[in-house]
């Protein structure tokens, strides 16, 4: 692969996914890796080192992605960026990988490090704040702290309905407080949180969104709790084809698929008694 540009880098990548060519986003991004090692162009490592890492974390393979962020902070501090919007966000996706993998401490220290400097920055109400505002859920919901993810959730989806176009962001934001919702045994508000998200996947990108799987993910949660086997099995088969469409027999996948077992044995369980 030639050299290019970090604009081009992106216009690249945007067409493989505008394209469908999932299949094809990691071949693309290591070999802009590998070219821009070798040119030594920090401003490209870093950029892909991002989009390569968190690609790995969406496939469920988390480890793989955390070096990369790590060697993405490592760049910008060298190059004097510790106090801007691009460190901030390295900070944000880096969070991510260390919540990804279940290091609660780690993530929720880089995410409030990243929530100061947006709003040291003038940032309070963007997307990136909103994203951090989820992630801080996510972070919460996995303590047990349901509260102060729903808090945080909550703030998150305030701001992203504030900003024109943030369809795909504001699914997200609702796919986060759907979750939360269950968590805290309130099916009607997580299935009306949940069934708003479904419906931007379906209606506005045409089912394509690798994040939809997620949303269908979280139906499977939320029909399981409810004692619906029958509609969780049917969700988590829906999150299951569409993980494999977008990644493959990935970790996520894995995971799904021993829910779906887990949901299995509980409706057997019960027409055996």
């Amino acid at each position: 692969m030639g050299k290019m540009s970090v604009s081009e880098f992106y216009q690249g990548l945007d067409e493989l996914y505008a394209k469908e060519r999932i299949g094809k986003v990691e071949a693309y991004m290591r070999g802009a890796r590998d070219t821009a090692v070798e040119e030594d162009d920090t401003a490209m490592i870093i950029a892909v080192d991002n989009e390569l890492a968190s690609h790995f974390r969406s496939a469920g393979r988390h480890e793989q992605g955390l070096p990369l962020y790590e060697e993405a902070l490592q760049k910008l501090e060298e190059t004097g960026q510790k106090d801007t919007h691009n460190y901030a966000i390295t900070l944000l996706n880096a969070a991510n990988g260390h919540l990804a993998c279940n290091d609660l401490e780690a993530a929720l220290k880089m995410y409030r490090t990243s929530e100061k400097l947006l709003e040291d920055l003038g940032e309070d109400n963007g997307y990136d704040m909103a994203a951090v505002q989820d992630n801080i859920s996510s972070a919460y919901r996995s303590r047990g702290e349901l509260e102060k993810a729903e808090a945080a959730a909550l703030r998150s989806l305030r701001i992203i309905r504030t900003i024109p176009g943030a369809r795909r962001e504001e699914a997200t934001s609702l796919i986060n407080l759907g979750e939360v919702q269950i968590d805290m045994g309130r099916y009607d508000e997580a299935e009306s949180s949940l069934g708003e998200a479904m419906k931007i996947y379906e209606t506005e990108f045409a089912d394509k969104d690798i994040h939809y799987a997620y949303a269908a993910a979280a139906f499977g949660v939320l029909e399981y709790y409810r004692g619906n086997w029958d509609g969780s099995i049917v969700y988590y088969q829906k999150a299951m084809e569409l993980v494999e469409r977008d990644f493959g027999r990935s970790p996520y996948y894995d995971m799904l698929e021993n829910n779906l077992k887990i949901v299995r044995e509980a409706k057997s369980g019960e027409a055996k008694s």
